[in-house]
Formats: C-alpha cells, sequence, structure tokens
C-alpha cells in the first residue's frame, strides 16, 4: 500500500469497518494470517507516535471508538440540526454515543486525540475533547455528506477540510451588512405580499439566506480572478434574486407588477441588460445580465431565463459557461480556461429528484465535451413540492441523493443559519477550484406561502404549515442574535427593517400607474420577419480543390484504416474527373472548411456525430495501431476559427439544452445538435418548445442553433423513420425557424453557409433540418463540384421543363422527391414536372406560384409524401398551396392514409405501399 493511502485508510473502509477489525484480531493471533497490505497497515498503526499508548490500551475500547467516529463521519448528516422547522423522523438510525461503543468518557480521556484525527492531536488534550468537536461539527447546522466519494484524495481533501474549519464565526461589521441582505430580502416579500395582494411572485421567503449565498460567492469569485457568474433557477425566489444579485431597480421590478413600462427605470450607465420579446412573459421567468464592479473586479452575471418546465434551465446554464469558458479564434480545438466562468444552478427540492434532466446534466459533469471545470448546485429546499410533502415526493432520505451516484460531496445547510450558509458556499468553491468537479449545497428551509401567493396551503399540509406560521422570519431571527450579542440595538435593528419597506415606497411613488404598457398587438419586428436572404455566394475551384487536398493531408506517423481510405479516397475524384459527383458527407466536410475560413466556429454533437450514424461523416479519423485521433479539417488553411466535435452521451434533453445555452451565449459559433436518428429528438422536445422555438418572442433571446435530424421512411420502423417533420411546422411562425428537407447536395453546402452567414445578426434563428439517410450516396443527391462553385441555396429546385406539355406537378420533398426522380428516370414523361420543396418553412409560395402560372396547360397539382397524412409537411403546406394553385387547376394529395404510427414495422410492407404512392403520383 501506498503511504498516501495508509494514511486515511480507516476513512476508506465505510460499511466494512467490521471486516477489518476482525481481521486485525486475526493480526494480533498471527500476523501471517492476513494479506501484505494488512499487515503493513496494523503495523503503521502500531508504530503511530501514539502507538505505545495503543499498545497499552485495551483493543476493544480502540475499535469502539473506531467505530464511532467513522460512524460519526457517516451519519452525523441524519442527527444534524438542518431543518429551520418540521424535522422529519428517520428511523434507525446509527447510535452516535459512545456509552453505545463500550466507552466512557474516563475511558476516551485516556486516549490521545491522534486516535481520533491526526489533524486534530495537536488542538485537543484527549479523544474525548476531539471526539465531542468532531460529534458537533458533523451535527451541527452545516452537515456533510462525503465518505461515499471513491476518489482517496477529495475524500481526504474533505475531512481534512471540514474537520479543520475554523469555527463559523464573522466581524461584527460582516454580521451588520449580512443583516442588512436579509432585511432587503425579507422587505421586498413582504412590500409586494401587502401592496399587490394575490399577485403571483413566488417568494424566496423560507430560503431567504440564498442571496447572501449568492452574494458572498461573488466575493469569492472576485479574489479567485473569476468574471462570469451564470446563474439557473425556476421561479422561486426569482424575483429576488434580479433584484438583490442583478440589482435590477425596485422601479423596474414594482413596474411590472402594475403594468407600466419598467425600461423607463433601466440603469442608463448600460450596466443591466434586460431583454424581452415581442410577445413576453410573466415577470418570473425573465432573466437578464448586471455588470458589476463593486467586488474589485469587473464581474457579469447572468441569470437564464427559463419556462415553467423547472429543471430544463441547468444544462442551458452549462451551455452558456462553456461558451463564456472558450475561446474559439484559431484553428483546431477551442481552448478552455475554467475560470473564466462558473455555472450556480438552483434547484427546486422536489424537482432535483423528480425530474430526469438532472440526472442527465450532472453525467456531463465529468465529460470532454461538456464540463466546464465544476458547477455549484443549490437546491433551494422548501420541503414540498407545491401541495406534495417529502413522503410523496421521493424515495430518498435527502432530496440531493441524485448526487451520491455521480461521486459528488453534499452539503446540507439549515436556511435560517446564514453564517453556516456563508459557510457551505465557501467550502464548496474550494472544492470546485480544487478537484474542478459539481459539489451540492441542500439549503433546507421552507415556503411560507402556498406554492403561489393565491394558495392557502393548511388545506392540504396542516402540520407543516402550523409549524412555518408560528416561525419568525429571518430577517427578525438575525437580527434578534446581533441584538443579544450587543452588536446593533433593537432601535437599530427595526430602523433597518423598515428602512427597506420605506426605500421601496420611495421607489413605487415614482411610477405613475396611468402610464400602462399594455400591448394589444405584439407586433413581429420588421428584422426577423426579414429572414433569410439566398444571395450567390461565389466560392472559386482553387479554393474547394486547396481545401479537398488538404483534407488528405495526414501525419507521416499516422494510419488511416485501410477499409476507410479506400472510402474517403473516393472524394478526391470530383477534383479528378467532372463527371464524379460530391455526396453529402462530401459536401458537408467543404461547407465545414469553409465556414471555418469565413471565421465561423463550429461545434457538433450527437450520438456517434464524429463517424455518424451511417458511417458516413468520418470528421475524426483513429489510427488502428496506435489509436491516435486526427481531425483532418484541422489542417485546413487560412482558418481562425475553431472546429470542436463530439460524441454525446446517450442523451437528448440534457444535449440540446447545453448546446442551446452555447450558441445563446455564443452566437458567432455555428452549434449543430445530431440526432443519431431524427425520432429520439422526442425526448428533448421540451427545449424545441419553450426554447428554440420561442425564446426570441418571449425573451428576446436569439438563437442560430441548427439540429440535424435524420429522416425517411425506409422500411426500418416507426421508430427509425420519421424526425417528426410536423412538429417542427406546427411550432413554425414569425419566421423563427428555417425548416427544410433536402434532396441535394449542393444545396446542403449553400444551406449551412447561409445559416453561417446570419450568425450574430438581428435575423439568425434555428436551422431544423431534416437529415438523409439512405440519400447520403445517392447519385441523383450527389452533384458535380461546379455545383458547389457559384449559386446560392434553392428553396425549390425547379428542373427544366417544356410549358407546353406539362399537365400535372407533383411537389415533394426529400427522399419522396427522390422516389419520384428515381421512376421518372425510368419512364420519363414531359407531361409530369416534378418540382422539389427544400425549404417547407418558410414556404416559398412567390416560387411556387410563379412555376405554376408560367405553366398555361397545368391541369392538376399533387402534393406527394410518404409520411401519413395526418404527419409530416401535408397539412402544414395544404392552406398555402390552395391560396396559390390555380383556380381551375385540381389539387390532390399522394401518400399513406392517416395513421397512428409513423411507420409500417414491416420491410416489405413498407416496400409495397411506397411503391403504390409512387405509381398513383405519377399516373397521368
Amino acid at each position: 500500500m501506498q503511504e498516501k493511502e495508509l494514511e486515511n485508510a480507516p476513512l476508506r473502509f465505510g460499511t466494512n469497518l467490521g471486516m477489518i477489525l476482525e481481521l486485525h484480531d486475526m493480526y494480533q493471533e498471527d500476523p501471517d494470517s492476513v494479506s501484505e497490505e494488512m499487515r503493513t497497515l496494523f503495523e503503521s498503526i502500531g508504530s503511530d507516535r501514539s502507538g505505545a499508548a495503543v499498545s497499552n490500551m485495551d483493543q476493544d475500547k480502540v475499535k469502539g471508538l473506531l467505530r464511532l467516529l467513522d460512524n460519526i463521519r457517516l451519519f452525523g448528516h441524519l442527527k444534524s440540526d438542518i431543518y429551520p422547522v418540521y424535522r422529519p423522523d428517520v428511523k434507525n438510525i446509527p447510535s452516535l454515543d459512545f456509552e453505545d461503543y463500550g466507552l466512557s468518557e474516563d475511558d476516551l480521556k485516556q486516549m490521545p486525540a491522534s486516535l481520533v484525527s491526526s489533524h486534530l492531536e495537536d488542538h485537543y488534550d484527549n479523544a474525548y475533547e476531539a471526539m465531542t468537536q468532531l460529534y458537533e461539527l458533523y451535527t451541527g447546522p452545516l452537515a456533510y455528506e462525503y465518505m461515499h466519494i471513491n476518489d482517496t484524495e477529495e475524500r481526504q481533501w474533505l475531512k481534512e477540510t471540514i474537520e479543520q474549519q475554523s469555527p463559523v464565526s464573522l466581524s461584527d461589521d460582516e454580521k451588520k451588512h449580512l443583516f442588512k441582505t436579509l432585511a432587503k430580502v425579507e422587505g421586498f416579500e413582504k412590500y409586494l405580499h401587502k401592496n399587490f395582494v394575490g399577485a403571483k411572485r413566488f417568494s424566496i421567503e423560507g430560503v431567504d439566506s440564498l442571496v447572501p449565498m449568492l452574494d458572498h460567492l461573488l466575493d469569492m469569485l472576485a479574489d479567485e480572478g473569476i468574471p462570469n457568474l451564470q446563474i439557473g433557477m425556476a421561479h422561486r425566489g426569482r424575483l429576488n434574486v434580479l433584484t438583490h444579485i442583478l440589482e435590477k431597480p425596485y422601479e423596474m421590478m414594482i413596474s411590472e407588477f402594475m403594468h407600466t413600462d419598467p425600461m423607463k427605470f433601466l440603469p442608463e450607465d448600460g450596466s443591466l441588460e434586460i431583454t424581452q420579446g415581442w410577445a413576453r412573459d410573466v415577470k418570473y421567468h425573465l432573466g437578464g445580465a448586471k455588470t458589476r464592479n463593486d467586488k474589485g473586479l469587473e464581474q457579469r452575471i447572468s441569470l437564464a431565463n427559463n419556462p415553467s418546465h423547472l429543471e430544463v434551465v441547468g444544462p442551458v446554464v452549462l451551455g452558456k459557461t462553456r461558451a463564456q469558458q472558450e475561446s474559439t479564434d484559431h484553428t483546431g480545438l477551442p481552448e478552455q480556461d475554467y475560470n473564466q466562468a462558473i455555472a450556480a444552478i438552483i434547484h427546486g427540492d422536489a424537482a432535483f429528484p423528480g425530474q430526469g434532466i438532472v440526472y442527465e446534466s450532472l453525467n456531463l459533469g465529468k465529460l470532454d465535451g461538456y464540463t466546464t471545470g465544476g458547477s455549484l448546485h443549490i437546491i433551494a429546499n422548501n420541503r414540498i413540492g407545491f401541495t406534495t410533502e417529502e413522503t410523496d415526493a421521493r424515495s430518498t432520505v435527502y432530496a440531493s441523493d441524485a448526487a451520491l451516484g455521480f461521486d459528488l460531496p453534499v452539503l446540507h445547510v439549515n436556511s435560517d443559519k446564514p453564517e453556516h450558509v456563508l459557510r457551505s458556499i465557501e467550502i464548496a468553491l474550494k472544492y470546485r477550484q480544487k478537484f474542478n468537479k459539481d459539489i451540492v449545497i441542500d439549503l433546507v428551509g421552507y415556503r411560507r406561502y402556498g406554492h403561489n401567493e393565491m394558495d392557502e396551503p393548511t388545506t392540504t399540509n396542516p402540520m407543516l404549515y402550523k409549524e412555518i406560521k408560528e416561525r419568525a422570519t429571518i430577517d427578525e431571527l438575525y437580527g434578534s442574535e446581533l441584538v443579544e450579542q450587543e452588536i446593533i440595538t433593537e432601535d437599530e435593528k427595526k430602523q433597518v427593517i423598515q428602512g427597506v419597506l420605506d426605500e421601496m415606497r420611495e421607489a413605487h411613488d415614482k411610477i405613475d400607474k396611468s402610464d400602462t404598457n399594455v400591448d394589444s398587438e405584439l407586433n413581429t419586428p420588421e428584422a426577423v420577419l426579414k429572414g433569410h436572404e439566398n444571395t450567390v455566394d461565389e466560392i472559386g475551384y482553387d479554393r474547394l480543390k486547396d481545401i479537398n487536398e488538404t483534407l488528405f493531408n495526414y501525419p507521416e506517423d499516422f494510419t488511416v484504416f485501410k477499409k476507410l481510405s479506400n472510402v474517403l479516397d473516393r472524394r478526391k475524384k470530383p477534383f479528378e474527373d467532372e463527371n464524379a459527383l460530391v455526396d453529402w458527407a462530401h459536401a458537408e466536410a467543404l461547407a465545414f472548411a469553409t465556414i471555418n475560413q469565413d471565421g465561423t466556429p463550429i461545434r457538433l454533437t450527437g450520438q456517434d456525430s464524429e463517424r455518424g450514424t451511417f458511417a458516413q461523416r468520418h470528421v475524426v479519423l483513429h489510427d488502428p495501431d496506435t489509436g491516435k485521433e486526427f481531425i483532418p479539417l484541422h489542417e485546413i488553411h487560412d482558418v481562425n476559427a475553431t472546429f470542436d466535435v463530439h460524441n454525446s452521451p446517450l442523451s437528448e434533453a440534457a444535449v440540446v439544452g447545453f448546446d442551446y445555452g452555447y450558441n445563446v451565449e455564443n452566437k458567432a459559433a455555428l452549434a449543430i445538435w445530431e440526432a443519431q436518428y431524427g425520432d429520439f429528438s422526442n425526448m428533448a422536445q421540451v427545449f424545441f418548445d419553450n426554447f428554440l422555438s420561442a425564446g426570441n418572442a418571449k425573451w428576446g433571446e436569439q438563437s442560430g442553433m441548427t439540429l440535424f435530424l435524420p429522416h425517411g421512411s425506409e422500411g426500418q420502423g416507426a421508430e427509425h423513420s420519421s424526425a417528426r417533420l410536423e412538429r417542427y411546422l406546427q411550432l413554425a411562425a414569425e419566421n423563427n425557424m428555417t425548416v427544410a428537407n433536402l434532396s441535394s447536395s449542393s444545396n446542403y453546402f449553400h444551406l449551412l453557409r447561409r445559416q453561417a452567414k446570419y450568425l450574430g445578426t438581428k435575423s439568425m434563428k434555428p436551422l431544423v433540418l431534416m437529415t438523409p439517410k439512405s440519400l447520403l450516396r445517392n447519385q441523383l443527391v450527389s452533384e458535380p463540384v461546379n455545383a458547389f462553385l457559384e449559386g446560392s441555396f434553392r428553396e425549390v429546385i425547379i428542373p427544366e421543363y417544356k410549358k407546353t406539355k406539362v399537365r400535372k406537378v407533383l411537389i415533394a420533398s426529400g427522399k419522396m422527391a427522390v422516389d419520384l426522380m428515381n421512376a421518372q428516370k425510368e419512364n420519363p414523361d414531359d407531361s409530369i414536372l416534378i418540382i422539389r420543396l427544400e425549404q417547407i418553412y418558410p414556404f416559398p409560395s412567390e416560387d411556387i406560384q410563379n412555376l405554376l402560372s408560367d405553366i398555361k396547360n397545368l391541369e392538376e397539382v399533387r402534393f406527394v409524401q410518404e409520411e401519413p397524412k395526418n404527419q409530416g409537411a401535408y397539412h402544414f403546406v395544404l392552406p398555402h398551396l390552395l391560396e396559390i394553385v390555380p383556380e381551375k387547376t385540381e389539387f390532390n394529395y399522394v401518400g399513406r392514409i392517416r395513421r397512428a404510427s409513423t411507420a409500417e414495422g414491416d420491410g416489405e410492407s413498407y416496400k409495397i405501399i411506397q411503391q403504390n404512392i409512387i405509381d398513383d403520383a405519377l399516373k397521368s
């Protein structure tokens, strides 16, 4: 055993301590009866400075002490003073009474303090004093769970940090400052409660000390030189955090309750950034950003916008934090500095164990593509979720127990002990800085009122609220403590508390209540409606050729897997033979390279995105002999932007949220999330509904995130066919996104470049792209190099046609269009024109209408799709087409009937049904 391991060996045994003690009995009888490691351990105990004293003691009593100490560290939190009210009745807690371990006070006084801990022996005269201190430490208002951690260094550091900490104590000035902060927090809530009766505000009361905790965190971040704090939280306490951490003026907050214009009171110095969309959102969903200079360092504090879906903002904040930590203005991979930003995610006690997004987000903590060097998780523990108490909300003792499975330490702290609350955040930040891992603080309090201020909680939770109603508010509690300590007088306490109310009344009086700010029009901004133009994009042949050749410049000591090398070598041919074609993945590589050359960084993540689900991309190469990785795109010339690609964990929601947040913070980056199969995006629907599609309208939060969603019916069953195109089209309005289903590799190239062009502008918007599967290598989809050199993205692809001969026009997208083209290639018919609808939203009405008007003998327009009639694009395009199809021209749908499932489960059935659709569509 290593010396380092021996030093804390008793600590790591945990529940195996009994077995170790039995081995020690065997060792005493016969040293050779135990392993060499155990002999070394027991010999080291005997050779300790206190060894002589120990050898003269009753070994059973020494063992009893060791068991007691182990249990204090393991289970002390179960007896701790962390509950301001309504202490739970936890059954079968191991005894922490020394008498139950066969010990007396005299026994303990005869033992050296070093037996309790080597770092306590210089501070206490004997084991009794040291053990008593240890007991008080582990069962006080701040309790600890860390013995489950597997890493020896982490566990030892936490043990020493906890057990060697100085007593929790502040200077008189610090206590006064803390009291004034708490008075502001409580006074804010009391004023709103009295003056806006019944208005929802989701009060912080019961976990008020969250605000001074965050304020103290800012002090420490300034000391550490960390300039950016990203905060994510649900609605409870949000208004208070906005007001006292982001310093949103009282006038602005009160204006929102009065439905007047809060922006009139926005600080003129530009330090506070508050955005709002034209459709707006309720005040307790809004965020903002504040630049503060009062801590000795310019700090930017961001509070993320969040819908009512509680925990979903967590991964968004992680993505925003990662974006702030990275520099992307150079070739290769981004450079990450953990000390550029830190995330503080505030959770609800019912939501932390109840929402799966929490587990997904915690799992990102140590992954290379997602780590932020450790986040601070704070559970604002109200002890209740709406009307559901703890016993019905979770199967665990604590709300924080989900964190144990990720090897994270948990600090439980009584929210009505504000000085201990400050100590908890101190330990948490030290741990993060030391180990770059997440840590959880369980801020245990209560909720003074109902879920919202109109609820009467006594009707459903009478025993809990009986205690809460008898509990004084924290400003009164802590203020009275300072009066007893003679730090302030009773009059001074009352003056501080009243002063907050007076300050709010003064702010209230500045607002003209007749100056209402009610907009019934909610007009979409012109910049948003303007959308994206398809300007000609000239890219020289030499530029593309140089890129293509560079993609094959492998290092001399790098070997490409032979089978893969043969596949990749095919990408040389289009630049050697004008008849050779550029397929989908090749077009993508060329697009990525040119986008990087234009100065736009790229981040691509998803399950298997490095290779591609269908073995098409191979953007990361692996040496079969050494395992070394190589990314050819990093070798492209004249690049000053990064290319970053990561295989994601088997999660959709947290990963989508993360990359959305990344793009919101770094609007210049092309952030792409790729689904393994398009329908897997179902698991992230909350982000598409609440952030991607509506974030700009609600909050003024722009995103240019791109989704790659493999889509197409190919006989693979319901779960590998449809990316649920219809859902995105249902969300499409006010030019909020681009939805496309392509059938051309050059069009893919131009669309990616168009998307990158508008990043960081007021016209930036998400791109939802139905990507191909079987079409990845299809000859009709692949195109020659010339198609990439000039031109632009084509929203509709219209082939050459003979206007006097065309009688029927077929409109189709993606794979359906290619299936029709394949069939028509075998049986040409000039009377039927197939046009490919590439961009479905915004719908290209003008282009299609111009075409239909040009065909004088047009008899019928058919919309053809492979999805069931109640799915796909049909119901979205129908009203658009009915407006533009000429009056005397027949319009018909061709495709599958309405179905409950997205696709057939039997491949042979699929073939027959698909062929019937093709035949019906091409029928003269």
